[in-house]
């Protein structure tokens, strides 16, 4: 062989193995997304009615994780937690983005949709938005159509992943289900079949309602219709794998499947207790050791930019992000160092203005109110559907296990021992037990510390052991 060609095939050899190299370092991501579901209304954590086959595969071929929290359950500023990786009172976006909310992300804030659109990847999102203003949102591919037609969705996604385009990327599918249909009657359901889509029909004898809410036959009858569009959401998420499994990214494609907050329900949407802000939170990577793992670590939605830009190779350093990549402890099932989650709400809507602070522990829960001398203001979505008006209107003094009282009137403080209280109904913060008091002080050292690293303004004014303004 010649000098010349020698050179030639090895200038050849090092092309390609520059092309490979690129290649590998150019990894996909696809998030899916619900609306409004709580995380035990999925049939791989233990819900034995709801059907849904395709989180159940996704749950065995992938990693669940048993405690993952939405850090406010509101569906626009979630979902600016979710592409921003900044705690609401830091991000700008206090309330929905929607009509008279107007609500936005602050200029000087960075979307993860620009971060990875500046290291080379074309950005999708298909489905719900809720998101303010678009120019800090680049989405090369955003088409309009329902939200609830899964079918249509799943194809779209399909367009999206085959294009020719060969440069890497990220994909949001936002399903609308299951949030309500509207505020009036049973407000949930499928009522017919539609384009490939047959609805999943539930028993309202069969339902299990959770102990936050009344157990009556209307909210069985709502929860029925839930399931109902939980279970074409689940159709929909089984429909994207089968996109990714026939374009043959499954095998370097980043899946997450998350619920953007809790259930719609009174004692849920817009609230820090359990059924508003833990979420159902499943991720498949390529190359799983351990596929089906349950993970323990305590993951929140500001982890999720910091693991697209694990995963992408896509750097930042315009400011700390509030969270971390799960992506180093993603197959160790019980990490050191992930035993809590820090969540920030301000406002679910222009009328429910309700600020929070919450610290979240693998057993207790402090949540500090920071306008606890006003009446709760329960979100526009919530305030005027069934469950809550009839509950009212029959002139009973409770929601589920907690008094109405309670639910409306809450203390500046609220201290949960989640262990023998998992509905949250009975307050610890003036237990007379001193161990209680010494790992209460202590959750609101770190909450505060936490807070200040990250400039919370309402710190500036607020403090949970003081009495306010």
């Amino acid at each position: 062989m010649t000098s010349t060609n020698f050179c030639r095939l090895a200038g050849l050899i090092v092309s390609l193995f520059s092309i490979v190299a690129k290649g590998d370092s150019k990894k996909n991501v696809v998030l899916m997304i619900s609306d409004n579901q709580s995380w035990f209304d999925v049939g791989c954590y233990g819900n034995e009615v709801v059907k849904t086959p395709s989180l159940d595969e996704f749950a065995k071929t992938g990693v669940r994780f048993e405690q993952a929290f939405a850090t406010t359950a509101s569906c626009g500023p979630s979902r600016a937690v979710m592409y921003t990786g900044l705690l609401t009172h830091s991000n700008g976006q206090y309330a929905h983005p929607h009509r008279e909310h107007n609500q936005e992300i602050r200029p000087d804030v960075t979307t993860v949709f620009e971060m990875v659109k500046g290291n080379g990847y074309r950005t999708g999102l298909i489905g719900k938005d809720h998101i303010r203003p678009m120019e800090k949102y680049p989405i090369d591919f955003k088409p309009r159509g329902s939200s609830r037609d899964v079918v249509k969705m799943s194809k779209l996604a399909d367009l999206f992943i085959l294009d020719k385009d060969s440069s890497p990327f990220f994909l949001v599918v936002s399903f609308s289900d299951p949030h309500p249909t509207s505020i009036l009657g049973v407000a949930w359901g499928v009522p017919e079949a539609k384009d490939g889509y047959e609805p999943v029909a539930y028993d309202t004898k069969s339902i299990k309602v959770p102990s936050f809410l009344p157990d009556n036959e209307h909210v069985r009858e709502g929860i029925a219709g839930y399931y109902q569009q939980i279970s074409r959401m689940d159709f929909g998420v089984g429909e994207v794998m089968k996109s990714l499994g026939k374009s043959g990214h499954m095998e370097d494609t980043l899946v997450i499947f998350i619920a953007d907050h809790g259930t719609s329900e009174p004692g849920a949407m817009g609230t820090h207790y359990e059924p508003g802000v833990r979420v159902p939170f499943l991720v498949k990577k390529p190359g799983l050791k351990t596929p089906g793992m349950v993970n323990k670590a305590l993951v929140a939605f500001t982890d999720l930019t910091p693991t697209i830009l694990d995963w992408t190779g896509t750097k930042f350093d315009g400011y700390p992000l509030h969270g971390r990549s799960i992506l180093p402890i993603l197959e160790n099932p019980n990490p050191e160092g992930w035993d809590g989650a820090l969540l920030s709400h301000i406002g679910h809507d222009v009328f429910a203005h309700y600020p929070m602070r919450t610290l979240r522990g693998r057993r207790y829960k402090l949540i500090w109110n920071i306008l606890w001398r006003a009446e709760y203001p329960l979100p526009i979505d919530t305030v005027q559907r069934r469950t809550w008006v009839e509950n009212r209107e029959s002139g009973s003094k409770m929601l589920g296990l907690r008094t109405i009282d309670q639910f409306l009137h809450r203390p500046q403080l609220e201290f949960y021992d989640l262990e023998s209280d998992p509905w949250e109904s009975k307050n610890l913060a003036d237990s007379d037990d001193p161990s209680l008091q010494k790992i209460k002080a202590e959750m609101v050292e770190e909450m505060v510390s936490r807070l200040e690293k990250q400039g919370d303004s309402w710190l500036r004014k607020y403090h949970p052991l003081r009495a306010g303004q």
